[in-house]
């Protein structure tokens, strides 16, 4: 017990001294907002960290934001507690785990474990990832006591530990080889195998909680998985496939090569990654046991290379602390072959100076004591919203502080507050049965919520998703109001920045995540179009300046590639042009964002109308990957825009139909059909198809009432022919 005990005390220490005290970056808004509601979190819906969270906050009376975020503090130190006993029973044979010496170094390599900055980092704001490395230390400790012990319940409660923990996230699987291996080369009899599949059975009951949740309609209900099929999309996390790179050689290796970054910055002087060698050098670990260690970072190694996303430092939780028995085996293994008379106390030393480094470089790295940066970018928002209106938000940034905010801590409660993808069901119930049954998407049911209400609707800004913002900007009638746009064309606000808040990259120099910097760039990029609309170039060149000089501190190519695609849409293609150039030069570079980038620098050539240029760019961008779609649609377009120059309608109305076979989501390519039909061609049936396409999957504005006009007009006109 005082093993587990000392290296909790120590870690809870440090892990309250560096706590959020209110909302988080991040998807911790998020996820408080889905506890405290008791509703439907992101996919794949983690139903066990919702119902512990809301049993402990029930039970703890607290903020939500500061209770939840205590609780992943709790859960990491037991972690380090945890891992404290997994580190003696792998090092040391029964007979020396009492020795003083063998404590000591047990729990000052669990304070390096605590202390290494992808722990920590779960420690200080709620998130998935403190439950299950838990859930995975304790899984493998009753593996191990197997193998010690023989006895089958261990490998029981291994098992079902295991399974539990695949309901909170899949970073579990990697203990499904270990456990697997050990249940055939143990020869389990069938009734252990029938056993577990029972507990398996009770396990996955956990996720039974998101069909039975869903059906009640709660607030937070993303993708509504009321039925068999939404809820296997939900769990699965289909909407999310789109970031697994898939098995593309280049892809695979510069994410593979991104792992091994992160796993030497886990402290100084890459101490984790020097840890593997020390799983093979002759120590106390069993043959067995390192053998299945071995499995365990192959598997997480190899299974997060898939994956092409920013913030992916978590998922490697279970290689760092394999890391750091190996730190502690070579350490032994070291000066066991020097001629020192106390070589387990000069162990314990080195260990103790390694402690006290890993402390000293990542507590800095992780105090979130003072940051209020998730708080304040919600409000913010809010405070851009007139009384009583609508506002429609975006992306995790936004929608993680705002739903905290008003459905938590009850703030702007005159407001209704909506999301494409979180608030279908009451997107639903708002707009009534009639549009609710027509199978709409939660984007064109937003959009009908703005078109009808234009005198008191809004639309958050998002301009820094890496996958493109679920609404087109530009695309839309709107007026810019701080971190919202205003449905329709309204009368600039010039005073609204004077309401809002403005934090600094200075008041976050070291300890500010890829979700906190996103969001200063965006607040930056918003003032800076703000100033823009109301003629004040020389500002808005500013801000646009410093939001370049934020992004510069992420190793993310997305993050260059995004402020590009903003800085072409608001009419400064140079300096899109470099930061797409900053994006092809950053340390993280897949080859599908390589492509994704040399298709929005062709775009920047076809705006130029140098077509030619254009072309190469997507021809280049689908040599890398053939499969990017928006390379093929953007091909076609230049394609088409070359054939009316030569005087042939004919071809570009084939290059439009491809562009069509390709994306549907530019309405403006029907529009482009329609007047070719119309004007070039003579087809009056065809352009009247176009117009209404056109019309049908566009928002209002001044193109769909001139496409309206024209379909009377051709509709007149064919009416009198016949």
């Amino acid at each position: 017990m005082l093993l587990f005990a000392v290296p909790f005390s120590i870690a809870i220490i440090f892990y309250l001294l560096t706590l959020c005290r209110t909302v988080y970056t991040g998807d911790s808004g998020e996820l408080t907002f889905a506890i405290y509601t008791m509703g439907i979190a992101h996919p794949p819906g983690y139903p066990l960290l919702t119902l512990l969270g809301k049993a402990f906050l029930t039970l703890v009376p607290v903020k939500a934001a500061f209770g939840l975020n205590l609780l992943s503090a709790l859960l990491s130190a037991s972690a380090v507690g945890a891992g404290a006993h997994l580190i003696r029973i792998i090092l040391y044979p029964p007979a020396k785990r009492r020795e003083l010496s063998a404590l000591a170094v047990c729990a000052l390599a669990a304070a390096i474990w605590g202390f290494s900055n992808a722990l920590w980092a779960s420690a200080v704001g709620i998130e998935v990832y403190a439950l299950g490395i838990l859930l995975f230390e304790l899984s493998f400790l009753a593996l191990l006591s197997f193998l010690e012990k023989g006895q089958w319940q261990f490998l029981l409660i291994a098992g079902y530990l295991f399974l539990l923990g695949m309901t909170n996230h899949l970073t579990m699987m990697v203990l499904l080889l270990p456990i697997v291996y050990v249940m055939i080369s143990s020869r389990a009899p069938i009734r252990v195998w029938m056993i577990l599949l029972g507990l398996a059975a009770l396990a996955a009951a956990a996720y039974l909680y998101i069909p039975i949740r869903s059906a009640q309609n709660p607030i937070a209900d993303w993708d509504h998985p009321a039925n068999l099929s939404a809820m296997i999309d939900h769990i699965t996390a289909r909407r999310y496939q789109s970031f697994v790179s898939g098995i593309v050689l280049e892809n695979y290796i510069e994410n593979l090569w991104r792992s091994i970054r992160i796993w030497a910055d886990q402290a100084p002087l890459i101490i984790l990654l020097l840890g593997l060698p020390g799983l093979f050098v002759p120590s106390g670990i069993k043959p067995r046991v390192r053998l299945l260690m071995v499995l365990i970072i192959l598997f997480n190694l190899l299974t997060v290379a898939l994956y092409d996303i920013p913030d992916i430092e978590q998922y490697l939780l279970p290689t760092f602390f394999l890391s750091v028995i190996g730190i502690a085996a070579l350490i032994e293994w070291l000066f066991g072959r020097l001629p020192i008379k106390s070589a387990r106390w000069a162990v314990g030393s080195i260990i103790s100076l390694l402690v006290i480094i890993t402390l000293t470089k990542n507590f800095p790295r992780n105090d979130q004591s003072e940051n209020r940066l998730a708080y304040t970018y919600g409000m913010n928002i809010l405070n851009c919203v007139p009384p009583n209106s609508i506002l429609i938000s975006v992306a995790d940034n936004s929608n993680s502080s705002l739903y905290y905010l008003h459905y938590v801590e009850g703030i702007r409660r005159d407001l209704e507050i909506y999301d494409p993808v979180k608030t279908i069901g009451m997107l639903k119930k708002r707009l009534g049965r009639s549009e609710s049954k027509q199978g709409l998407s939660g984007q064109q049911l937003c959009y009908n919520i703005l078109s009808s209400n234009p005198d008191k609707s809004y639309l958050v800004k998002e301009h820094m998703l890496r996958k493109g913002a679920p609404f087109n900007y530009h695309d839309l009638t709107l007026t810019p109001r701080g971190m919202v746009y205003k449905w329709g064309h309204w009368p600039l606000d010039n005073q609204i920045w004077n309401k809002l808040e403005m934090p600094s990259f200075a008041d976050f120099p070291q300890n500010i995540d890829f979700k906190g910097l996103t969001m200063l760039c965006n607040l930056y990029l918003c003032r800076g179009e703000d100033r823009q609309a109301l003629g004040d170039t020389s500002g808005a060149i500013s801000d646009y300046r410093e939001a370049r000089r934020i992004a510069e501190n992420s190793i993310e190519a997305s993050v260059h590639n995004s402020l590009g695609v903003f800085l072409r849409r608001s009419g400064w293609p140079a300096l899109a042009d470099q930061e797409y150039d900053r994006a092809l030069k950053s340390a993280h570079l897949t080859a599908f964002e390589k492509a994704n980038i040399l298709v929005n620098k062709g775009n920047l050539k076809k705006d130029e109308r140098r077509y030619g240029d254009a072309i190469d760019f997507y021809d280049q961008a689908l040599a890398i990957n053939q499969a990017n779609s928006d390379a093929r649609y953007n091909l076609a377009l230049p394609q088409a825009y070359q054939s009316l120059g030569r005087g042939k309608p004919e071809d570009a109305v084939g290059y439009f139909e491809n562009a069509l076979s390709v994306s549907r989501s530019d309405p403006r390519v029907y529009l482009n059909l329609g007047i070719l039909y119309d004007q070039n061609l003579g087809d009056t049936a065809r352009a009247i198809d176009n117009y209404r396409h056109f019309v049908k999957y566009s928002p209002p504005g001044p193109e769909v009432q001139a496409a309206l006009q024209r379909i009377q007009a051709l509709s007149t006109r064919q009416d009198g022919m016949q």
